[in-house]
């Protein structure tokens, strides 16, 4: 099969990053009898890294990724989901798997798919893919973000080497339990006996209980301010600087992002690869730092008008994003704000938090079945704002914004990966249209 077959492929299996999820336990037990059958290449991955959390963990993966490959490691990255392209997925030392690999892992697959029942879901298949890729490839060391929750993703079937635990907050309820205590107790699913557990700047309580389940499972915690922290020493539109103080490395590194989160983000990321690297060079953290791209993370598309593309879909990355806005654009006399956000997120704190900040909101919905309304998201916004509009589609709100802004105005792009896919899908239509 070629990769626009791959594609469809994977699209007749069960996909609950875009459907709603009614009556599907989520187990692994299935998963693991699958990957039996193909001869268990989750075993055979060296050095896996599985990167959980609510907030912070595509971003730290990716910093990860990068120091190690720095140092000389070949290294496999997974991260989910993806902007435009699924192959955004899956990569080795900063290039996607190629499409005709990506087809070919496949349709060596499919045979074993299609013959176990119950099916296996896209996620799972995609995983799979990446495994399988990484073993080709030659991996040294591999860098997994886990999709959902911690305990029952599909990537926690690996036997990881380090574990690490971005910063944990509300998402998922639906699937991960309504209260904190809950949710951390999922994520702490991907500890292991004896094995390294990077934890970040956590809140009082869910460090707490991340604290009781890395005793009961005998990990060896690597915890923020006890063994490694970070201080903003600059914060400003051409990046952060920060103080890192860790295991072995005490010094300054530079960010090209904004947002102070990146900080910690960035100082669990170093923590983990003090303990994956034998000998860690300054020098090298520092280059791999200084050239990150972290796409649709806060991310300035263009000056101007000033245009954000971000993904903040829960009410964390919601706060991060205002605290961000507000200390750097608070001063643009117009500032838009377009939204969508999926099915089953906490949306009113996620618009009750960023509201106050804009001038004008537009609210709409992405392409796929999991996506509010944008007629909820409407009458939900009119509750907070007195200048909320809606527009049939993404592409749509993209336009008529960009076409009515002057190049003093402030242009945000928020609510989810697929918001943020198909704005960054017609603002390069534009760019090419221009050229």
């Amino acid at each position: 099969m070629n990769y626009p077959q791959a594609i469809d492929f994977l699209s007749t299996l069960i996909d609950y990053e875009r459907w709603v999820y009614r009556n599907y336990s989520f187990k692994l037990d299935n998963y693991f009898e699958f990957l039996s059958k193909i001869g268990d290449p989750q075993k055979q991955l060296k050095r896996v890294t599985l990167v959980a959390g609510t907030k912070g963990k595509g971003s730290t993966a990716i910093m990860l990724a990068k120091i190690l490959q720095d140092h000389g490691e070949r290294v496999g990255l997974y991260t989910s989901p993806h902007l435009l392209d699924y192959r955004e997925r899956i990569g080795v030392n900063d290039r996607q798997i190629p499409a005709t690999r990506f087809a070919s892992i496949l349709d060596t697959l499919r045979p074993a798919i299609l013959a176990h029942e119950p099916r296996i879901t896209f996620f799972e298949a995609l995983t799979t893919t990446a495994f399988l890729y990484f073993l080709e490839e030659g991996t040294s060391v591999n860098v997994l973000e886990i999709g959902v929750g911690g305990r029952l993703d599909a990537t926690n079937v690996t036997e990881p080497e380090i574990s690490v635990i971005t910063r944990i907050g509300y998402d998922h309820t639906k699937m991960l339990g309504k209260t904190l205590t809950r949710i951390a107790r999922e994520k702490c699913g991907v500890l292991r006996p004896g094995k390294p557990a990077v934890i970040a700047a956590q809140r009082p309580r869910v460090r707490s209980v991340i604290k009781e389940a890395v005793q009961e499972r005998g990990a060896k915690g690597i915890w923020w301010q006890d063994d490694f922290n970070a201080q903003t020493i600059e914060d400003n539109l051409n990046g952060l600087k920060m103080r890192y103080r860790g295991l072995t490395l005490d010094t300054e590194f530079t960010l090209p992002l904004i947002g102070t989160h990146q900080i910690e983000n960035a100082a669990a990321a170093i923590a983990a690869a003090e303990m994956l690297i034998h000998e860690i060079k300054e020098k090298k953290v520092h280059k791999a730092l200084a050239n990150l791209k972290l796409p649709a993370r806060i991310e300035i598309i263009q000056d101007r008008p000033a245009v954000i593309l971000d993904m903040s879909h829960n009410p964390e990355s919601a706060t991060t994003l205002r605290k961000t806005l507000n200390k750097h654009f608070a001063s643009y006399p117009r500032r838009i704000l377009l939204i969508g956000i999926t099915r089953h997120k906490q949306k009113r704190r996620i618009i009750e938090t960023l509201a106050p900040f804009f001038s004008e909101i537009y609210v709409t919905q992405a392409k796929l079945p999991r996506a509010e309304s944008t007629q909820n998201l409407l009458k939900l916004c009119r509750k907070m704002h007195r200048n909320c509009r809606a527009v049939d589609s993404v592409a749509d709100g993209v336009e008529d914004i960009l076409d009515s802004l002057d190049a003093d105005g402030l242009f945000v792009i928020s609510g989810s990966i697929y918001v943020a896919g198909e704005a960054l899908e017609t603002l390069k239509a534009r760019e090419r249209a221009n050229v």
